[in-house]
C-alpha cells in the first residue's frame, strides 16, 4: 500500500507493512521522548529554583493591610507580622520592633505602641492618646514617643520593652524626636529644637530655628543632627553637635520626612506633592534629582544599598546612587513607613 505522512512528519504504512512499521513507530516515539527529557533536564538546569528568602533586613509597615513586612536584602518577603493600621517602625535591639499602630483606622481613633520581638510575638502594647512620632533610644532597647493628648500640653515618653512608661517632658506643640544614646532631640511646631536628657528630662542644649519642625534624622557625626522644617518654602538644615546650624538650604518641594545616608553627609528625600525625589549632599548641593516616578503618594524613604526605597502606595520603588529605578517591590495595600531591622548609629 502506499504510504501517507503523521504527524511531525513520521511516516504511516498501511496494513501490509504492519509487523515491521511497528518497531521502526517505537524508535522513533522513544527518540522523541528521549530529545524531550533531555530539554527538561536541560531547563531545569538553566534555571534552578530560587533559594528561600534570607534574614529580615527592612520593616515595611503596611497601613491598609494590617501587616508589618520583613523584606530581605532582595526585598522578597521574608516575615509577615499581622498588626492593625501600623502607622510608624522602628528597630529594637534584640532584631524585634516597635510599631505605633492606629486602633480603629481613622484620625480620631486613639494609639497603641506594641513592642514585637524577632520572631513576630507580641511582648507589649500600651494606650496612648495619640502618637505624633516614633523613635529609639541607641539600638532600640526602649522607645521614645511623642503623644498628643486633649486639653494638656504634648509630651515625649520614653518606653521599656515590658511596656514601663515614663514621661520625659512635658511642652505645647512637640511633633517630633530623634533618639540618640542617652539623649532625645525634640522638634516643636514654633521652630524650637531641644536636646534633653532621655532620664531626667533635663535641657541640655535649645536651639530656635523658626518655622515648624517636622522631622529629624541622625546626622553623619554623633550629635549632629538633619532637620526638616515644613512650613511655607520647606527647608533642609544640618546642625552641629551644639545645635548650631551648619548649612540650611530651601527645597523646590513640599516633604515630610528625612532619609539620612549612615555616616554620610547626606539625605534622600521624597516629595509629597509630586512623584520626585532627591539626594542632598555636603553643603546642602543637590546632587541627584529624581522626578516622574511612574507612582505618586511619596513621603517615607530609607537610605539603601547606595540608593534609596521609597514608600510609594502599593509598592516599594527602588532607586539607586544614580536616582535611576532599580527592581523594587510591590503586592502591598498602602505602604506607610520603612524601617531598617537595626539602627546603624
Amino acid at each position: 500500500m502506499r504510504e501517507r505522512s503523521g504527524p511531525c512528519g513520521a511516516q504511516q504504512v498501511g496494513t501490509a507493512g504492519r509487523g515491521g512499521a511497528a518497531g521502526a513507530g517505537l524508535a522513533v516515539l522513544a527518540a522523541g521522548l528521549g530529545t524531550l527529557c533531555a530539554a527538561l533536564v536541560a531547563l531545569a538546569a538553566a534555571e534552578p529554583p530560587l533559594p528561600p528568602p534570607g534574614e529580615v533586613v527592612v520593616w515595611a509597615a503596611d497601613r491598609d493591610g494590617a501587616r508589618v513586612h520583613g523584606l530581605d536584602r532582595d526585598l522578597r518577603l521574608a516575615r509577615r507580622i499581622a498588626v492593625d493600621w501600623p502607622l510608624d517602625v522602628e528597630p529594637a535591639h534584640d532584631g524585634g520592633l516597635w510599631v505605633l499602630r492606629s486602633a480603629a483606622g481613622t484620625s480620631s481613633s486613639t494609639h497603641r505602641l506594641d513592642r514585637f520581638d524577632a520572631h513576630g510575638l507580641l511582648l507589649t502594647e500600651l494606650w496612648l492618646e495619640q502618637g505624633a512620632d516614633l523613635d529609639v533610644l541607641g539600638s532600640g532597647e526602649e522607645a521614645l514617643v511623642v503623644e498628643r493628648r486633649s486639653g494638656a500640653p504634648t509630651r515625649l515618653l520614653r518606653v521599656r520593652t515590658e511596656g514601663s512608661l515614663f514621661p520625659v517632658l512635658e511642652r505645647d506643640a512637640l511633633r517630633c524626636v530623634l533618639g540618640e544614646r542617652e539623649t532625645a532631640v525634640v522638634g516643636a511646631a514654633d521652630g524650637t529644637l531641644l536636646r534633653v536628657h532621655a532620664q531626667t528630662g533635663a535641657v541640655q542644649a535649645s536651639a530656635s530655628l523658626g518655622g515648624s519642625l517636622a522631622d529629624l534624622a541622625p546626622g553623619p557625626a554623633v550629635g549632629e543632627v538633619w532637620v526638616l522644617d515644613d512650613a511655607g518654602p520647606a527647608r533642609l538644615l544640618l546642625l552641629d553637635a551644639g545645635l548650631g546650624v551648619r548649612w540650611s538650604v530651601t527645597l523646590p518641594r513640599p516633604a515630610g520626612h528625612l532619609a539620612p545616608v549612615p555616616g554620610a553627609e547626606r539625605v534622600w528625600i521624597a516629595s509629597t506633592s509630586a512623584p520626585c525625589a532627591a539626594r542632598y549632599g555636603p553643603g546642602g548641593a543637590l546632587e541627584v534629582e529624581r522626578c516622574g516616578l511612574p507612582l505618586p503618594g511619596l513621603d517615607r524613604a530609607l537610605a539603601w544599598r547606595e540608593g534609596a526605597l521609597l514608600a510609594a502606595g502599593g509598592a516599594i520603588l527602588r532607586l539607586d546612587r544614580a536616582g535611576e529605578l532599580a527592581p523594587g517591590q510591590g503586592g502591598f495595600e498602602l505602604v506607610v513607613d520603612l524601617a531598617p531591622r537595626a539602627r546603624l548609629r
